[in-house]
This record gives C-alpha cells, sequence and structure tokens, in this order.
C-alpha cells in the first residue's frame, strides 16, 4: 500500500539494439543522483530453470526462514539466474476465474535502477515475448527519504526511455507523469499518508500497538502545496 507508478515499456528491435538502447539510458542515469545504477545485462531463461525454480516454489525451501530462502537464492544462482528474474518472468493469463502466470523460457535484458533509500527499484527488465521486448513493473515511492526527488527522477526516467523510442504507458498515482504539477503530486502524497496512517493507526488500535509495525511509522512523507 502506498503512492506507486505502474509502468509497462515496449520495444521493437534486436537485442543488440536493446541493449544499446539501455546502455545509453544507463549512462544518463549516472549522471542523475540514482542511489544505484547497474549494467546492462542479457540472461537467456530455460525450461531447466523454470522446473529448477518451480520445484524450489514447491518444496521445502521457500520456506520464510533466512536459511531456506538464502539456500534458495544460491541454487538458482548456481544455475544461472536469480529470484528477482524469476519472480518477474512470464506474463499472467486470466480465463474466467483462473488466473494463473505463463513462463516459458526466453531472453531477459535488464538494467537494475535504485532511485534512493526507502524506495522501491525501477528497474527495467525486458522479456522477449514473440518479435516484441515487453517490460511491465512498477515502483513505490510512497517511503523514500526524499520522495520528491525519487518520484521525479523515476518520472525522468519514463522520459528519457520514450525519447529513446520505447512505447512508454504509466500510471502514475501521484498524477505527476501525465500533469507535471507538483503540487498535484503533493495533494496526492499528503492524502496517501494521512489515509495510510488512519489505516494504520486503527489497526493498531484494534491488535494492539505491539503487534503492528508500519513503513509508515518510520516515514511520513508529506509535501507543502502553498
Amino acid at each position: 500500500m502506498g503512492l506507486t507508478v505502474h509502468y509497462t515499456i515496449n520495444f521493437n528491435g534486436t537485442q543488440k539494439q536493446l541493449i544499446d538502447k539501455l546502455g545509453t539510458i544507463r549512462n544518463a542515469c549516472m549522471d542523475l543522483p540514482f542511489e544505484e545504477v547497474g549494467i546492462v545485462e542479457a540472461t537467456k531463461i530455460t525450461k531447466n530453470h523454470i522446473k529448477v525454480y518451480n520445484w524450489l516454489q514447491s518444496s521445502e525451501i521457500p520456506n520464510n526462514t533466512d536459511k531456506n530462502l538464502d539456500m534458495r537464492d544460491l541454487i538458482l544462482k548456481m544455475i544461472g539466474t536469480d529470484i528477482d528474474q524469476m519472480i518477474q518472468l512470464g506474463e499472467w493469463k486470466h480465463e474466467g476465474k483462473r488466473h494463473w502466470k505463463e513462463q516459458k523460457p526466453t531472453t531477459i535484458v535488464e538494467l537494475p535502477l535504485w532511485p534512493g533509500e526507502g524506495c522501491e527499484s525501477s528497474d527495467l527488465f525486458f522479456e522477449k515475448r514473440g518479435k516484441q521486448w515487453v517490460c511491465k513493473s512498477f515502483c513505490k515511492t510512497q517511503y523514500a527519504e526524499n520522495f520528491v526527488q525519487c518520484h521525479l527522477l523515476v518520472i525522468n526516467l519514463f522520459d528519457m526511455l520514450r525519447a529513446e523510442g520505447f512505447e512508454v504507458d504509466i500510471y502514475d498515482e501521484g498524477d505527476y507523469w501525465e500533469t507535471r504539477d507538483l503540487k498535484l503530486l503533493g495533494k496526492n502524497i499528503n492524502e496517501s499518508t494521512a489515509m495510510i496512517s488512519d489505516m494504520a493507526g486503527v489497526l493498531k488500535k484494534h491488535f494492539g500497538a505491539e503487534n503492528m509495525e508500519s513503513p509508515i511509522d518510520n516515514c511520513k512523507n508529506y509535501m507543502k502545496t502553498d
């Protein structure tokens, strides 16, 4: 829960063209105040990767102890992938009330990006689907220590992608992408922070403050809109 930017980015071209363009984006991000900028990498996801991942998810290893999670991550690393890639891999399918994620062997090209402390990553994770490369994800900026800087960095990233010829479809819960209105962004983050704070307060009152911990306790983002 919290103010989030959702994004779908498509690219029509070869793997080399995609890597070159993401290299250009990476160089531009290096000159911006991103907390971390990774490198552009391509990974082939095989049937074996998917088989091992699904086995790990259905076995005892994913039980949420640090030891089991470390073991899962080590196994995936040993076969040439990682948990983030496998979680993002695939396309959701819907048929009536049935929903499932279809995962197929493919190639992924990614550029890891982290806007700042408290903000979620804004990684660019492109999966080859047919003749098109598709990146579909989201970045929650609600709890960023420097909310305005992080939110605007994410929007700037999408501006750069669009300028490089990517097809960009953005849903910004702060409404800044569409309007470029800082006052409106401030109104939306203030309302979101107030709503989450109120909800957390109600839950703490019901279950006991000692039994509840919320990210909003450590980061209440409010913007001046006057």
